[in-house]
């Protein structure tokens, strides 16, 4: 017979959407029952004390590339989630261009199979929309649970493997999927209306790539060079075109990793044109500017670039008024050899499910953001977009008992030796941090204490449900 597991979590400072209460909370195998206005754990309940400390709703990361299958040389599932938990992280959103990649509900299946036993974390999963040859995948996928679809719009894909190719000079021409055109582009925009879940694009328009300066390898100042050839009009161009075609289609219209104050304005735009969209940014483009390349080297290496303080500025004011409504790491690992190439010749893409959460509470503390205000970002606005609430995003009864345990006053350093994935270069080598996690529960289980795994592994598939009302809400 099953053992009841019950939960008690003491806080002064536990963050609900009705904003920021002392109480405890109860959960009985992983399931919030109750938040009582009282402190203390009753009879027969295991007791987490985290008085003095914030209690968050679980942070949820949905933009996570762990490289498997396909390229485990660099990176696995097993260490992305793992170190998305040492961090604080109770759930990911796994990226769908593993090899072979997420392109239809079989596969998505397969995937499910495959993680589940290797899952520290609960995930969920995107599917990918290559172009005509899967456009008629798109529904199936969406109703075997996937969290949503995404298109590496401007990008090749090689046939053989549908791995992104971003060297067009690697391949025959023969070998290479072309990326879809416009057309291509509002069939798949019509599809995912028709499927009611958020259709997601790497927007980087490839003919204004293609026009830009290119990088002379012997140029003094390689990070100008490379800001120049990847400039923000290519972001804000592609954010532009593909918000008008989902809107003439009645798609959402997710904007991943958004990096420049140009992308903001676009962003801001279709919003006030009433357009059904909305936007991710990343740690990398809220925490570090051109500035660092000095210290960071190729670490600082990601697509789109990571650019200036006034950028910068532009995505936190993004954050604060609700034109940017989620953060995800893009964590995205090479093996060290890689990343300690020269710039020029060094992928793009860094480690982040680890330093994602601890990178972050350190931000938002430096900058006296509310606590109900973080929980939105890092968690409650992302459950809702990507059909994951109320089960997650939420401290609630009749949600999942997972929490976020953030110390105030803790104090930490990224450390590249203290990283669990299997190439631990991060660019936030050597950052001193303060107010971090120090304990994450899962399910109603204590899962890790100041930075270490604790208990066995647990993580599980979260299916998505999505509900267009629920997401309306964010526009």
């Amino acid at each position: 017979m099953k053992l009841t597991h019950r939960l008690a979590v003491v806080s002064e400072q536990i963050v609900t959407e009705d904003g920021v209460k002392a109480g405890t909370i109860l959960s009985e195998d992983g399931v919030v029952t109750e938040i009582l206005p009282t402190l203390g754990a009753p009879e027969g309940c295991e007791e987490v004390d985290a008085r003095g400390k914030v209690v968050f709703p679980g942070f949820i990361d949905p933009h996570v590339h762990s490289r498997d299958p396909g390229a485990t040389h660099k990176g696995t599932f097993e260490r992305s989630t793992r170190g998305a938990l040492s961090g604080g992280v109770t759930t990911i959103i796994e990226m769908p261009n593993a090899i072979p990649p997420v392109d239809s509900a079989d596969a998505l299946k397969q995937r499910v199979a495959d993680h589940e036993p290797n899952a520290w974390v609960d995930f969920a999963l995107w599917g990918l929309a290559v172009g005509d040859s899967n456009v008629d995948q798109l529904r199936g996928i969406v109703d075997a649970g996937a969290a949503a679809v995404k298109v590496f719009w401007g990008y090749a894909l090689r046939k053989s493997t549908r791995e992104l190719v971003y060297n067009l000079a690697d391949y025959p021409e023969s070998e290479l999927l072309q990326p879809p055109q416009t057309a291509g582009m509002q069939r798949i925009f019509r599809a995912m209306a028709e499927a009611g879940a958020p259709i997601a694009a790497h927007c980087e328009d490839k003919g204004v790539l293609n026009g830009a300066p290119a990088i002379d390898p012997d140029d003094p100042h390689p990070y100008e060079a490379f800001l120049r050839s990847r400039p923000a009009v290519a972001e804000s161009a592609a954010i532009s075109l593909g918000a008008e075609l989902a809107n003439d289609a009645g798609a959402h219209f997710h904007v991943v990793h958004l990096g420049s104050a140009r992308g903001v304005d676009a962003v801001r735009s279709a919003r006030a044109r009433g357009f059904s969209i909305t936007a991710e940014t990343c740690p990398q483009y809220l925490t570090l500017t051109d500035q660092d390349y000095d210290r960071v080297g190729p670490r600082l290496k990601v697509y789109p670039p990571v650019r200036k303080i006034e950028d910068q500025k532009a995505l936190w004011g993004a954050l604060a008024d609700g034109s940017v409504m989620s953060i995800g790491s893009d964590h995205a690992p090479h093996t060290t050899e890689e990343k300690n190439r020269d710039f020029m010749t060094a992928p793009a893409g860094a480690v982040g499910t680890q330093t994602f959460a601890p990178v972050l509470t350190d931000a938002f503390r430096a900058r006296s953001w509310d606590a109900t205000e973080v929980a939105k970002v890092v968690s409650t606005n992302t459950a809702k977009l990507y059909g994951l609430y109320p089960r997650k995003g939420r401290i609630a009864p009749g949600s999942d008992a997972d929490f976020t345990i953030v110390d105030p006053q803790a104090r930490g350093e990224v450390r590249n030796e203290d990283l669990v994935h299997l190439h631990p270069v991060s660019p936030w080598h050597g950052t001193k941090l303060h107010g971090i996690p120090t304990m994450a529960v899962l399910g109603g289980r204590v899962a890790m204490e100041n930075g270490t795994v604790v208990g066995e592994r647990h993580g599980s598939w979260v299916r998505a449900r999505h509900d267009a009302s629920v997401r309306g809400r964010l526009v």
